[in-house]
Formats: C-alpha cells, structure tokens, sequence
C-alpha cells in the first residue's frame, strides 16, 4: 500500500479540484510575482555591469555657461590642457549638449546635440560605450543612440536636416550606445536616450550653433580628492577659461549615481516580490491543515496497519510539493514574456539598452526555487501536526471537540446585541481561528500592499509636483552670449505671437560653509545652485512652508531656500545664511522656506550677478538666463512651436542659444516617477489576487466541512438568499478584520518602500482617505472571493446533504 504514495497524492489533488486550482493559482502567482521582480532587476544590474564603465565615469561635472564668442575646439583643448595641470588631476574632456530639431521629409522631432572635446573612441568621459552599429562619425556626419533609432524608425544611411544648415544633409554612420546619466541643470531634467545625436565638435557646433562646451567633466586620482577640491576647480575654471560654472555633479567612480540608484530601485522591486510568494504560501498551509483534518481517519487507520511518521511526511509533503511543481511552471510560463518586455523599459529609463528578448536564469531559479521550497515549508507544521495524532485519537474523531463553545470568548459572542446570523458568523469563523489566522494574514498582505502602493504612488506624484511646480514659464532660454538679452527679449514680444512676457535671471554655484551636500549628485560637496530672478515678476511659483518670501513685498532683500537645504543646514526663516562666492563672504536673511525638492536658493538675479562678477564692463549685472511666458495654459506642442519660431527668428540676427521646454521638462519627470508607481501598482495587484484567492479557499472549505449545518438550516426552511448571505456575511467580517489591522501596517509598508527608491527628500504621503479607499478594495475582494462559495452552499439541497453523508 505504501509503495503507492503518489497515486495517493494524485487521487487527493484530483478529489477536490476546485480546492487543488485555487492553492496552484496561488502559488503560480506567487511565482510570477518574485520570478518578474527578480527577473528584472537582475537584467537591470547585469546590463548597467556590462555597459556602464568605471573607467570612464567622472568624479566632477562643471556645467558651463560662456558669455563671449565663439570657442573651437583648439582653444577649447588649451583651455582643458590648463585644467588639467591641477593637482590630483588625472584627465579633463569638454562636451557640448544642446537641444536641437531634425527634420527628415515631413517627419521632425527634438533632439539633443552630444559633443566632445575628444574625438570618438579615445577614451571619452562618460558617452560612447560601445557600437552598436555601423562607426563613429567623421567630419560632415552624425551617429544616433540605439534608443533614438527605434523611437524614430531610423537607421544606418539615413539622412537628417537640421534648421542652422539649411538643406545640407547629415549621414547617420553609426548607432552608439550612450548608458551615461546626463541632465539639463538649469531645468533638473534628465536627458533621455531616446533624444541622443552625437556629432564632432565642429560639425556639432555648426548645426547647432552653440559658443562653447556646456560642460567639463574632470577625473581625479581619488574621490576624496574631487571633493576637497571642488572649490578650486570652480575658481580655476571661472578665472583661467572663458566659462563660468552654474552647477556641479558629484559621482564615485566605483559607485556611480546610475548603479547605485538602480541598487535601491530594485531592493524594493525584490522585496515586493518576495512577499508576494510567501503569502501565496499562507494559503497552502490552510489547505494543508484543511486536508489533514478530513484525512484524520484515515491517518488513524494507516497508522494502525503500520504507516510510519515518514510514510505521513512523504504523502502530504508531496501533496505541497505536486501543487508547488504545477503552480511553479505556469507561474514561470507567465513571468517570462512580462519580465522580458517590462525590463526594457525600465532600462532605458535608467540608461542600460537591453537588447532583443534577454532571459534572466537568476530570476527564473529564485523563482523556480520558491515555488517548490515554500509549499512544502508552509505545509510542514500541518504534516507534523498529522504526526502527533494518536492511532485512537484518529479513528474516535466526530469532528468536533467536546468542550466546542464553552470557551469565554465562545459564550461572550453569544451574548452579543447583534442579530443572530452576525453571531453565527462570528461563532463559525472564531471555531477555526487557525485558518482565520492565515486567511487574515493573506488578506491584510494584500490590502496593505494595495494602500502602501497607493501612498507610494501619491508621494511620488507630490514630489514630482513640488520638483517641476515651481516653475511658472514655459520656455527657458540661456543665450550663448549674455550682451543679446536685450536684443532678444526686444525681437520675440514684437515678431512672436503669444509671447505673454520675458523676464531676466541668472543661475550661479556657490559655496555654503559648514554645508555636506546629501544629494547623490553633489554628496559632501558644499556647492549649491542659486537661481537668480527678479522677484517683481512670477517666474517661479513658491510653496512656501515657511515666511512669506516676496509674497507681500516683492522688493524685499533677501533669499528663499528649499526644504532640503534648510533641514541640512537647521535653518529656519529670520536665520541669516552666508554665501562665499569667488572667496568672498555674503550674508542674506532667509525670508522663506520652499517645497522644492532639490537643495536650491532663490535670490534676486541683479544681486546674484554683483557678487558673482557677472557684470559688464560699466558693472550693470548681465543675464545669464532668459524665462518666457506665453499665453494661456499651452501644449507642449505649443511650446515646442514656439520654441522653434524663436530660434529661426534669432538665429537670423546670429544670436544663438539653449531652449528648454518647460512644460515637456515636467511632463518627462512625471514619466519617469510613473514607471516606479506602475510597477508597485502591479505587484498590488498580484498580492490583491493572492487574497481572493486565499479567501476563496477558506469559504469554499467551509462549505464543504459545514454540508450538516447547511443540511439542519434547509431542513428548518433556510433559503437559498439566507444560506448565501451567511457565508458572505462571514467574508465580510473577515476581510474587516483584515482592514483593521492592514491600516497601521501599510503605513509601515509606505515608508519601508519609499526608504528604498532613490529619490531625493521622497516623504510619505498618506491621506486618510486612502483609509477608505482601502475599505472599499477589501469589500470588492471579499465580494469577489466569498461569491462563488457562496453560491456553492446556496444550492446545496437537503438531499445532496443526506447522500453525501
């Protein structure tokens, strides 16, 4: 008999289908869930691996503005060769990004111009990694990124135009991987890769009509070197080149900004996952417990004819371990082709190119192994349970104990002033409090990764509002010379319809002493961007959380900075913050304290530019940065005409410059951050899954171990209506209870997942609405879930009942 221990298994798993469908559902998206998180993240940290490399990462970026002509390249490497006789140099590269348009027949788009001071393939700061396809650009052609050659259908041997060289045509020759983190710092915009065009320096100058290098990325022999010198860097580059610095980006080498984010990012991703199986294994537990309490007697009566603890082990373990070999190879079946198209993606967002469909053998065998391991450990305290049952005990079992309801709690819920079928309900669901114990564990899983994700996605939503919120124009201009501001300001109100209005500003790095930096960018460095503008004008638009600024008094002296900056610093409004610019020492009254999210200062641009230097040379302060208002609330589509039309307005009187596009800046943030809630919407989606799931079950084994109950309410004139309503009634209460207690634990959850995304001052928030939003979800699972159940014993008849027994 004992040598049949599998057709056993089988003809069990096979008695009850519908239980056996509902635990290898579970446990297939449990597998799903950790397989696709771990999948992806482990493609992510392969691909970053293999194409980032530390060799040619920099510890300091310079972001650069020059106000005179035109630079070429061979000024620009006298100028590089300077900088580089620092000490503790070890190489110096310039590049030069701008923002361009292409245009090939009737199709156009917006791009960005990369350059370099070096020529390709000579051992470049941060750009090419490897081709792709095709070879490095020459004089008179250009190269694109994998990712712009997709987006825009182009290739090798097709040609561009671009507006500053007429109808001259530029050869794509190449198609260049660029993984490297690069940013527009005047807006805290990413560059995307789908927006790369690379380009020598000459040729990059010509079509689109930049001065000079945008920035100089410099490696030293240590990164504790980079940082105790940043404040020389900045002097010897304002003093010994015609550039001025107005930002700075801090990275480690050995652990650079990208790897190190896409680390946290995925900490959190993992950690879903693994949830998400363990729960799944709740429910093999209650089956389990279920199966071997029907089982008792005839554990009872296998014991008597000789079966050993083994035998018991091998049986019900296998039992575990058959749903966990079935639920396991369609759980990997189906996170296959979603971790595979949902890798790419998150690549590209993080600058890794993942190409063609990639398997992760790593995520695929966490999952594989999961699927088998935690079966059968859920199932190991019911088997060993089965273990400790005696021979008599087994076969004297009724099902029922006899002290049943005598309990305090038992008679106190009898005394209860509510109607009786909640009573009953009550009395039923507390009589199998172990299996209440695990169905609320599953449920209260599920509810609370559906609220933490909803916090999640809520904070991540606020914190991009108070990152892009601030700005109040739609077009940001940084002419290359800073004589054109009023020639150009004078030439866009009268030629370009819309134009609302054109204010001055300027942005300049400065030192705060006594400041570490914790942004990842600029870590130790006690650099900050100021943003001068004129407060009379309503460039940005404050969240004050402190003082009111210029709110009431716009002539007011002083300066507003962000939350960060002031929590660094223990800072509050009346403080007075002292500034060192060009190794002198300026202090100003903080008469604000803003939401914005970046460590930032705000002050006037007239009084930024006099202690800057940036003045000319009857000492009026020259603009560095030029803010455009248009009317109404327009499109980025709008916007990007606009742009358009003012750059072929001023390029025809030779005045050149950077365009941003304001509202399209908070629109790529906005994506960026939704990626990271979308993934944490779908893994709530998985745990919600699992939770009906798991509460089906429980109902459903219900109705099977209470067919006598059912029998006595039909036989006393119950109606289907009444039988049904209780078993959804004690749904209902069960998933309450499990509302009850995933409350505080969501919160918990909330700030564990935002402790792991790499994103600067990400703080919880969590309206207590989402408290009610819960309700609703767990009222909507437990519909579903107790529905079919429900409908089960609702058609169970007084003789179905008899012929059963």
């Amino acid at each position: 008999m004992f040598k049949t221990r599998s057709k056993k298994v089988f003809r069990d798993i096979l008695a009850r289908k519908g239980r056996s469908f509902m635990v290898i559902l579970s446990i297939m998206f449990g597998v799903f869930g950790v397989s696709t998180m771990t999948s992806i993240t482990d493609l992510l940290n392969r691909q970053l691996k293999e194409d980032v490399k530390s060799e040619q990462i920099s510890h300091t970026k310079a972001y650069v503005i020059s106000g005179g002509e035109s630079i070429t390249a061979e000024e620009n490497q006298t100028y590089l060769e300077t900088l580089q006789s620092l000490p503790g140099v070890v190489d110096v590269e310039g590049q030069a990004v701008y923002p361009v348009v292409w245009q090939q027949g009737d199709k156009q788009g917006d791009a960005v111009m990369f350059a370099f001071s070096e020529p390709f393939g000579q051992g470049n700061r941060e750009t090419v990694s490897r081709i792709i396809k095709g070879r490095y650009p020459e004089a008179g052609e250009i190269a694109v990124e994998p990712r712009f050659a997709e987006a825009t259908d182009l290739g090798i041997g097709d040609k561009l135009r671009f507006p500053n060289t007429g109808d001259e045509e530029w050869e794509i020759v190449g198609i260049l991987l660029d993984p490297y983190y690069t940013e527009f710092p005047a807006t805290q915009t990413t560059i995307l890769v789908e927006q790369r065009i690379f380009a020598n320096y000459e040729d990059a100058r010509r079509i689109v009509g930049f001065s000079g290098l945008s920035a100089i990325h410099v490696r030293y022999e240590s990164t504790s070197q980079s940082i105790e010198k940043m404040d020389d860097l900045i002097t010897a580059i304002n003093r010994e080149t015609p550039y001025v610095v107005y930002y700075t980006y801090q990275d480690t080498p050995e652990d650079d900004f990208m790897s190190s984010m896409t680390a946290e990012m995925t900490g959190a991703m993992d950690a879903l996952g693994f949830v998400a199986m363990i729960v799944s294994g709740f429910l093999v537990t209650n089956v389990m417990n279920t199966v071997i309490l029907e089982q008792r007697r005839q554990i009872g009566a296998m014991k008597a004819l000789g079966a050993t603890l083994t035998d018991n082990f091998r049986i019900y373990t296998g039992m575990a371990l058959t749903y966990g070999i079935i639920g396991t190879v369609l759980g990997l079946l189906l996170a296959v082709p979603v971790s595979a198209n949902t890798a790419r993606p998150v690549a590209s967002w993080l600058g890794a190119y993942i190409e063609g469909y990639k398997l992760s053998p790593l995520g695929l065998g966490i999952g594989a192994v999961m699927g088998l391991v935690v079966p059968v450990l859920a199932a190991l305290v019911p088997v060993w349970r089965s273990a400790r049952v005696s021979i008599l005990e087994a076969l004297t079992d009724l099902g029922i104990s006899s002290n049943w309801g005598q309990s305090r709690l038992a008679h106190r819920i009898g005394r209860l002033p509510l109607p009786f079928s909640v009573r009953q309900a009550l009395s039923n669901i507390w009589h199998k409090r172990g299996r209440l114990a695990l169905t609320v564990l599953t449920l209260t899983a599920a509810v609370s990764a559906f609220m933490a994700a909803t916090a999640v996605v809520g904070s991540l939503n606020t914190v991009v509002k108070d990152m892009v919120g601030i700005h109040d124009y739609e077009i940001r201009i940084t002419p290359q010379q800073a004589g054109d501001y009023e020639r150009l300001a004078a030439l866009v109100r009268e030629d370009v319809e819309g134009v609302e209005a054109i204010y001055p500003g300027l942005d300049v790095l400065v030192s705060v002493p006594s400041f570490a930096s914790k942004n990842v960018m600029r870590e130790s460095s006690d650099q900050v961007p100021v943003s001068g503008f004129d407060p009379t004008t309503p460039t940005y638009a404050f969240h004050l959380i402190q003082g009111t600024g210029w709110r009431t008094d716009p002539t007011r002296k002083g300066i507003v900075i962000s939350r960060p900056l002031a929590d660094a610093l223990d800072k509050q409004v009346g403080d007075t913050l002292t500034l060192m610019v060009n190794n002198q020492e300026h202090s100003y009254e903080i008469i604000g304290v803003d939401a914005y999210v970046f460590e930032s200062i705000f002050m006037n641009w007239r009084e930024l530019a006099r202690i800057a230097g940036y003045v000319d040379e009857t000492g009026q302060p020259m603009v560095g940065t030029v803010y455009v208002m248009l009317a109404g609330a327009p499109s980025i589509e709008v916007v990007n005409d606009k742009i358009d039309e003012i750059t072929a307005l001023l390029s025809t009187y030779g005045i050149q410059g950077t365009y941003f596009n304001q509202p399209k800046a908070a629109e790529m943030q906005a994506e960026q951050t939704k990626m990271l809630g979308v993934i944490f919407q779908m893994m709530s989606v998985v745990m919600a899954v699992v939770g009906v799931i798991g509460l089906m079950a429980a109902l459903s084994m219900a109705v099977f171990e209470r067919q006598k109950e059912i029998g006595v309410m039909r036989s006393v004139g119950a109606s289907s209506r009444a039988v049904m309503s209780q078993f959804m009634l004690e749904g209902f209460l069960i998933g309450l209870l499990a509302w009850v207690v995933a409350i505080p634990i969501s919160v918990g959850m909330s700030q564990g997942f935002l402790g792991m995304i790499p994103i600067e001052y990400l703080e919880l928030v969590y309206p207590p609405q989402l408290v009610v939003f819960g309700l609703v979800g767990i009222l909507l699972v437990v519909m579903l879930a107790s529905l079919w159940p429900s409908l089960m014993a609702s058609r169970k008849t007084v003789a179905d009942i008899l012929r059963y027994q």
